[in-house]
């Protein structure tokens, strides 16, 4: 029976086709002959004749959709070829309808109707043609889109409100690591772009001011990028001051409140072509940015520059990897130091731009992933910014002709996918005077001896940040020429949470009887044998002595109460030998260091807990 009625329908389609009206016939060819002849207003006229004369005319619907796509007239153009497929459904011929209708499906998220659509596109398509490639690309989409949103994110936007959100326009945001100043651009009505900076105050943001006058002028300047400690700062600025082209990059520093003088970054890192969306990292020591020069892969690649004894080096290209042949723009890389967010229309994804992150592994980046549904949808996703301790995430969204900034929480399905850090931030200054300095700050993974982190404390306010990864051991060194130097001891071997601390640092004037605790010299319980995270601390220390070799010291070993008063005191005794020992093998004059054991007789805290026991084992050294 099903049989039958398909014979039946089929015929009467056969013969729907061969009684064509010939009146609508002529008005068709009359048109064909008017477009090949280039007078489109003509062929216009008689085509939709035709249609009049005969409205299931297939042929002419589809005539139509092509002209009309040729001058760019969506509306018209979907119209006539939607009509086109529905009166000769099927046709091989109509190949460019189903693309044309497919493509803004896919554009508007309708993934199942684009993936049909694009299917019949596809099997009706010359092989090893160029729409193969798109076809094929574009089904990639409409089958990753229609995963993706059966994997549905815990995805839930709120805007930051009328107070952050001042003018119509305002986007790419950035915050500092510890979350408390926001900096954005916004645009004025006369479209004007500026940079403004908020500040978090008991849970609440402050009113947008311009950043500085050194920075905001009558040109544009925006998106931009913040150090982690708040006082590096790279934006974009267009067709002013010193620029080599298009848009340029440039750098100010803050000491105290006030923002520097911008200079360009220079040949290495602009050119005459597009550069802009910039990304630092924590330390302001790596850049990270997008650019339409040449030499890339596509439209706008991301590309990469390091600070290398105040010079930035000459940029180099992220790779095919991470750059296609479409655009790749806004990067962003995460306080971790390994971690790239950004946007691409050219990886598999929902439409458009859509936001992806990679790590980077041994100087090369891993397979970009995408970030997924609903973070991405088929709308433009171009700038995401993540807060160091991965909880919230900022970005700004088009809604009807104003653009506003938005925060939500990463999804934990998100969050387990990169690693989150932690931050200590505090002031440094002179423990007699208490007036604020500036000092050379370090923090090294003592299970490597690898510096992860150079920063340099604010010299009016004495202000720094740090950033402290999870997984392992930590020193923090404090330094200043003429004072004693500090060591602060973080194990963040087992740690999984993340969280900020306020530490303020009191450095000692380099002065007799003056003495200080080595945070980092580590023995097992009960030993008196150095363990290697030891090493970096005691070397910092034979370079100070090297530099004052004049200067006499006493190495002291200090424990708990814990045990018998003699085996303490041997074992304190035995502790600076060992401290001792070391640094005269590794030159320091014998004659200038002595090594004492106090035993437990020298307490700072209480014995009563485990953690305040742990300050009384301690080794210390004192300027004699």
């Amino acid at each position: 029976m099903n049989k039958l009625f398909s014979s039946l329908l089929l015929i009467c389609m056969i013969n729907v086709t061969m009684a064509q009206d010939p009146k609508a016939k002529e008005y068709y060819n009359k048109g064909i002959k008017s477009f090949v002849a280039r007078k489109s207003d003509d062929a216009t006229e008689s085509l939709l004749k035709a249609i009049e004369r005969d409205s299931t005319y297939a042929d002419a619907y589809f005539k139509l959709g092509q002209m009309s796509e040729t001058v760019r007239n969506e509306g018209n153009a979907l119209k006539y070829y939607a009509k086109a497929i529905q009166f000769k459904p099927n046709e091989p011929t109509y190949r460019q309808a189903y693309t044309y209708i497919g493509t803004r499906a896919l554009r508007a998220g309708e993934y199942e109707k684009a993936k049909t659509l694009l299917e019949f596109s596809l099997k009706n398509s010359p092989p090893n043609s160029l729409i193969v490639k798109q076809l094929t690309k574009q089904l990639e989409s409409c089958n990753f889109a229609i995963k993706a949103q059966k994997k549905k994110l815990s995805f839930d936007a709120s805007d930051m409100g009328e107070v952050i959100n001042f003018k119509n326009n305002q986007y790419f945001p950035v915050l500092t690591a510890d979350n408390e100043t926001l900096i954005f651009t916004a645009r004025s009505e006369e479209g004007d772009e500026n940079l403004f900076y908020s500040q978090l105050v008991d849970g609440k943001w402050t009113k947008p001011v311009s950043i500085s006058s050194n920075i905001n002028t009558p040109a544009n300047e925006g998106t931009c990028s913040i150090s982690a400690d708040g006082r590096t700062l790279v934006f974009t600025s267009c067709d002013a001051r010193d620029s080599f082209g298009s848009c340029d990059l440039y750098i100010s520093r803050r000491v105290g409140s006030e923002w520097s003088a911008p200079e360009n970054l220079g040949a290495n890192i602009n050119t005459r072509e597009w550069e802009s969306q910039p990304s630092l990292s924590n330390d302001g020591h790596v850049l990270y940015f997008s650019s339409k020069r040449q030499g890339g892969f596509g439209e706008k690649d991301l590309w990469v520059s390091e600070l290398k004894n105040n010079v930035w080096s000459p940029a180099l290209n992220l790779g095919n990897t991470i750059n296609t042949p479409k655009d790749d723009i806004s990067p962003f890389i995460h306080a971790n130091g390994h971690t790239l967010f950004f946007a691409s229309e050219g990886h598999t994804g929902l439409g458009g731009f859509d936001l992806y992150m990679t790590e980077q592994k041994l100087y090369t980046f891993t397979k970009p992933e995408n970030l997924g549904y609903p973070i991405n949808t088929h709308e433009d996703q171009v700038a995401l910014f993540v807060t160091s301790d991965g909880k919230k995430g900022y970005y700004s969204s088009d809604t009807r002709n104003t653009t506003r900034l938005y925060e939500f929480d990463i999804p934990q399905e998100l969050s387990n996918r990169f690693s989150r850090v932690n931050y200590v931030k505090g002031f440094v200054q002179d423990a007699q005077t208490k007036k604020y300095i500036s000092a050379d700050i370090e923090l090294i993974d003592l299970k490597t001896g690898e510096t992860l982190e150079r920063v340099q404390s604010d010299a009016m306010t004495g202000e720094y940040t740090a950033i402290l990864p999870n997984g392992s051991h930590f020193g923090l060194y404090i330094s200043k020429n003429d004072y004693l130097n500090v060591s602060l001891s973080f194990d963040f071997s087992e740690k999984t949470d993340v969280n900020g601390k306020v530490v303020n640092i009191a450095l000692q004037p380099f002065k007799p009887d003056t003495d200080i605790v080595l945070h980092n010299i580590f023995f097992d319980s009960g030993k008196a044998d150095l363990k290697p995270e030891s090493f970096f601390e005691l070397d910092k220390l034979k370079l100070v002595l090297e530099t004052n070799p004049k200067i006499k010291i006493e190495i002291s070993g200090h424990t708990d109460n814990v045990g018998r008063d003699t085996d303490n005191l041997g074992l304190s005794q035995k502790r600076a030998e060992a401290v001792v020992n070391y640094l005269i093998s590794k030159g320091v004059n014998a004659a200038n260091i002595k090594a004492v054991g106090y035993g437990e007789t020298r307490p700072i805290a209480s014995n009563d807990t485990e953690e305040s026991r742990q300050f009384n084992r301690r080794i210390e050294m004192k300027i004699l």
